[in-house]
């Protein structure tokens, strides 16, 4: 089936359930984010791409905003990040040396892409271990880190960019979509890459848990989809909306699988 472009007849979340939209995963994971946020009373929401590389995917996530914004009033703060020299060095088997190598997808297009860009995202360049810290201080409770994407492909990288869900708990949504490039190849394993860094981060973290999406495929009409399995929940247990029941009418069962609808949180 031919992708749909944005602009084609059908609602953008029609389009976005049956993956019609240009990088479904990134449509899934902003449309996460922005339900979050109005989920959690708020008008804006935060994401991040971690390895933006030649800027497809970062200009796409633009895209995506401005349609998102219309269809839930949730306005998107994107930011791209990204070393601009390609892979850093690669340290040993967890970081998959059989695949990678330093100095791979380096950036060589950073000026034209900034001029792309322009004031429609953030580009932060430099060591995602030495920038990530300043990204997390830029967070701003009014707008919730909702969704990150990390295509940095090694462990060591991964690692850095997964300290961005450790701030202070009003800077997140209840729950943040994440994207994890490079989980589905034969040689992926727990014990390397992207998937290490997320056994360590949940080791590491006793309140905020990364785990598979499990809403996926849930009622959307395709129940197997190549994108699904790379979708994961970083889950802020210490959020307020997590840690006691929110004062509201008591709900009947119907009126309460009507809210989780309403809420988008199947």
């Amino acid at each position: 089936m031919r992708k749909a472009s944005i602009e084609s007849r059908g609602t953008f979340r029609q389009k976005e359930s049956y993956s019609l939209i240009t990088r479904p995963n990134y449509a899934y994971g902003m449309l996460r984010a922005a339900d979050m946020a109005r989920f959690a009373g708020k008008k804006k929401a935060t994401v991040c791409e971690f390895g933006v590389a030649t800027g497809n995917g970062l200009m796409n996530m633009v895209e995506l905003a401005a349609v998102i914004q219309k269809e839930t009033g949730i306005e998107i703060r994107v930011v791209g990040m990204d070393s601009g020299a390609g892979l850093p060095i690669v340290e040993g088997y967890a970081d998959h040396p059989e695949i990678w190598s330093p100095g791979d997808f380096a950036m060589t297009n950073r000026e034209e892409l900034k001029r792309r860009v322009g004031d429609k995202a953030e580009l932060i360049f430099g060591d995602i271990a030495d920038t990530v810290d300043g990204f997390v201080a830029s967070l701003d409770e009014s707008a919730p880190l909702g969704f990150i994407s990390v295509d940095v492909d090694i462990y060591t990288g991964s690692r850095s960019a997964l300290r961005c869900l450790k701030g202070r708990p009003e800077l997140y949504a209840p729950a943040i979509s994440v994207y994890m490039d490079d989980t589905q190849f034969f040689f992926a394993n727990r014990w390397c890459g992207e998937l290490l860094a997320v056994e360590e981060f949940n080791q590491q973290n006793a309140m905020r848990k990364i785990d598979e999406d499990r809403s996926l495929p849930g009622h959307r009409p395709d129940s197997i989809t190549y994108w699904y399995r790379s979708m994961f929940v970083c889950h802020i247990l210490d959020h307020e909306l997590r840690t006691k029941p929110q004062a509201r009418e008591r709900l009947s069962l119907e009126d309460h699988f009507a809210f989780m609808k309403e809420s988008s949180l199947f």
